[in-house]
Parts: C-alpha cells; structure tokens; sequence
C-alpha cells in the first residue's frame, strides 16, 4: 500500500514516517509535501493509496486539497493534525481517520488497517467490473485485456499470452514476454474471457493459446512455445484436431 504524506513541519513528518516503519510495515511512503500546491502534484505523480494528511499548512488546508481530489478513485485520506476541532469536517469529507499529534499508535495501526481493507474493496470491485467488461466485449481494437492478478490488474495483449494453468482454484498465465503470473480467478472464467481470442481447452487444467502451439504428438500431448507439454484429453483429441485444420 503506497502512501504520501503532506505536513508543513518536517519533524512531524519524521516522527510519522518512523511510526509506519515500526507499526505499519504494509504502508510504503513514496513522498511527502509540505503543502497543498506540492501535494497535489505529488499525488497526480505517484498516485498513491492513501495520504496522510495535515490540516493546517500555508496557503491553504488539508481540506483544500480533498476538494481538489478526483471524484473516483482518489486515494484514502487519514487526518494527523495537531487540532481536534476539525474532525467534525474531516467525517463530512469522508477521511477515514483523524488522529491528533501527538499520534497514538493504536489509533495510526487502526485507521492503516482501516484503509487497507477498504482498498482492498475497491480493487475487488475494479477487478470484477474489468473481467465483466473483458467477457462482454470479446474483441477490442487492439485485442490488449486486463486480467485480475494478486497486485491488481495486468493489462496484456492476448497475443503474448502461451497459455493458462489452472492451479486449484487459481489460474498461472503464462506469457511471452514478460513474467508468469497468478490470478485469483479460476481457469472457467479464463475459458469465457479468451476462446474468442483463438484459445482452446484441451484438457480440463489448460487453456492454450492456438498460435503458440509447436508440435502435437501421437501420445496425444502439445509442445507449446515455451516447451510445456500439454496433455490432450482423450474425449477432446478429434475435436481439437479439428480446430487445428481451420487455423
């Protein structure tokens, strides 16, 4: 979970930054600001998880800032002030905590944890409207998908995709160009997302993609690209065979 931290007193920023290292290893602190102006560009840049954020600072308040948030998917807001006045504004603005200096430490543990989860949440929501947009539109322009994986999203051209292993209940991609990686969603949805993009099952743990195939052997298995062999189950051998003449 990346986070930023915007505070006009430098030693305060110290003391939090030693706070999240000691209590809060998830957080990473990417940058901090010392002011509203420096803090929105540091967001536009980074585009962090979560901020922590000050109230009071030159020019203008940490409340300024909010305002200045895009409407959809701005990140999570903590307040760390040194005034207890404000919380009642911080609610209205929907921050998800409101500490006051000097930080209590269950209070910063609790309110990470807070946005942690509802981080989480919202990537959940990103991944299934994403795949749902993925299953509905079949075929893209550019034929370049987004897969929910363990960090987020990947977004892959189906092209750079040898195939799919389904691993109980997780599915491993394996690529062309780049790293392997896992998906949380099972070999079934990755069936529905890329048989339109010249996919094939040919047993019920693989998904392989046609144009990457090499060789297919007597004994009923594929050589893929990457040098797997992949098994043919006996019921699917004709019909895959078939699939083969049309490439």
């Amino acid at each position: 979970m990346t986070a930023l931290i915007i505070d006009d007193e430098a030693h305060a920023v110290a003391t939090l930054r030693n706070l999240l290292a000691e209590h809060c290893p998830q957080v990473e602190v990417v940058a901090t600001a010392s002011d509203v102006e420096s803090g929105l560009r540091a967001v536009d840049l980074h585009q962090p998880d979560l901020i922590f954020l000050d109230v009071i600072m030159p020019r203008a308040t940490g409340f300024d800032l909010v305002r200045e948030l895009p409407k959809v998917n701005s990140p999570e807001i903590i307040f760390v002030t040194s005034f207890d006045s404000y919380a009642l504004e911080a609610i209205k603005v929907c921050a998800l905590a409101y500490i006051v200096k000097p930080i209590n430490v269950s209070e910063l543990i609790n309110g990470v944890a807070l946005a942690q989860q509802r981080i989480g949440q919202r990537i959940s929501y990103e991944r299934t409207r994403e795949l749902l947009r993925n299953i509905n539109n079949p075929r893209s322009a550019t034929n370049r998908i987004g897969i929910p994986s363990e960090r987020g999203l990947e977004f892959v051209e189906t092209g750079n995709i040898i195939r799919c292993e389904g691993l109980d209940g997780a599915t491993r991609i394996v690529m062309k160009e780049s790293k392997d990686f896992l998906s949380s969603y099972n070999l079934g949805e990755f069936r529905k997302l890329l048989e339109a993009y010249n996919f094939y099952a040919p047993h019920k743990s693989h998904l392989v993609n046609l144009d990457q195939i090499v060789r297919y052997d007597k004994d009923g298995t594929i050589l893929m690209s990457d040098e797997a062999v992949i098994p043919v189950s006996r019921r699917r051998r004709q019909d895959f065979l078939e699939q083969m003449t049309r490439l």
